[in-house]
């Protein structure tokens, strides 16, 4: 396990529909999910099973179980049984989301020289498809919200562009102000999900 790997902290990112519920910092080896008052993460929800799921964090990786629920936990719009998670990874339970976010301190900002930074759609037909930004602003769509993603000498950065709501960035809306991004980073343009790639070597799944 890399030094990058064992110095993140990792936290989830709690939201039902448009609203952000809460931030739980992952500070100890396993947390419980579902809808009983005993699990870590109590989730009070007729959609969530008394014991949901679990997540596991090992050596510096965090991996989502599910426990046999009625409804199933998702991972980026795809149910699952067990998975690893990365940054940005975005986990349905229910009507509940938990966003995954590792902060780790050696993150830096993008290198504009670095090669061609591009936007994965993690669903639709093709899901995963790519979209290169290949020229100094690139224009994201969903419904009435527009946001763009601009080249600049410090890096690419995300802005609002039109729309009564904000795009969000690894779930927290993004306001008014432009947002730098950082590889691995997950968009939602109105329930559109699309993950930021700094450099082509980086592959679309973990």
């Amino acid at each position: 396990m890399s030094t990058q790997a064992r110095h993140a902290t990792a936290r989830l990112v709690l939201g039902s529909a448009d609203r952000t519920l809460s931030t739980i910092e992952l500070d100890k080896p396993a947390f419980t999910i579902g809808r009983h008052p005993d699990n870590d993460i109590a989730l009070d929800h007729l959609t969530v099973s008394a014991e949901h799921a679990v997540l596991a964090l090992e050596e510096g990786r965090a991996r989502i179980r599910d426990l046999r629920s009625r409804n199933g936990t998702l991972v980026n719009g795809e149910r699952t049984d067990e998975r690893w998670l990365e940054h940005g990874d975005l986990i349905e339970v229910g009507v509940f989301r938990l966003r995954y976010i590792v902060d780790d301190p050696t993150r830096s900002a993008v290198d504009p020289d670095a090669g061609t930074a591009r936007l994965e759609y993690l669903e639709g037909d093709p899901p995963y498809r790519c979209l290169p930004i290949d020229r100094p602003i690139v224009a994201l769509h969903a419904g009435e919200v527009v946001a763009v993603v601009s080249r600049r000498l410090a890096g690419y950065f995300i802005t609002h562009l039109e729309g009564g709501s904000f795009a969000r960035l690894n779930g927290i809306p993004i306001g008014l102000e432009s947002q730098l991004l950082a590889d691995g980073d997950l968009i939602d343009v109105a329930g559109v999900l699309v993950r930021f790639r700094s450099a082509p070597e980086h592959t679309a799944r973990a």
